[in-house]
């Protein structure tokens, strides 16, 4: 059932990114008001990939290279190995700055997050029963480029990196991540 999930939406993403309209070439990209994003993303923590997640966030103008981001995101694997099976789930809220750069064609953009991170583990494990949930601080540094597909819509592609503060260990985690974000004017 996940896999048909994940093929889905990546289907759904790429008819989005195919389907958007291109600005003629005498047309202006004007600035950017409020913008929201919604994406794709792979997520990698120490010894387990989440191949499927999604990620949405809303920015906001601060100047015109400087945008306020407010981001959630979730990260799903589902556990079919020997003695093991069951689900990961992990979910992270953040918000900080992003930096971006003033080009016409394609807008590199840095940002930095922080926030609360919440992983959610509901495994069997030998035959016995382990729910464990924790919440943790996090820092999600990142950089990406966004390349404008007309007015409205703009395709991003981004790669972060996320410390989780947990009590026990920090976690050191990579995401990638790609989707469509559209100019909410």
């Amino acid at each position: 059932m996940k896999r048909s999930v994940q093929l889905a939406s990546v289907c759904f993403f790429a008819a989005i990114v195919s389907a958007a309209a291109r600005p003629a070439s005498a047309q202006t990209l004007g600035t950017r008001g409020m913008d929201a994003s919604i994406g794709y993303q792979m997520l990698h923590i120490p010894d387990e990939t989440f191949p499927f997640g999604f990620n949405l966030d809303v920015s906001s103008p601060m100047t015109d290279r400087w945008r306020l981001v407010g981001e959630f995101g979730m990260a799903m694997d589902e556990q079919n190995e020997p003695n093991v099976s069951g689900d990961l789930n992990l979910f992270h809220f953040g918000a900080g700055p992003r930096l971006v750069a003033p080009m016409r064609r394609v807008q590199p953009f840095a940002q930095l997050l922080g926030g609360l991170v919440h992983t959610s583990a509901d495994l069997v494990t030998n035959g016995i029963a382990n729910d464990d949930k924790d919440w943790a601080f996090m820092l999600q540094p990142g950089v990406g480029v966004n390349i404008p597909a007309g007015n409205v819509v703009n395709v991003f592609g981004q790669a972060d990196y996320r410390r989780g503060f947990f009590k026990e260990k920090g976690d050191n985690e990579f995401r990638l991540s790609f989707g469509v974000r559209f100019a909410l004017r």
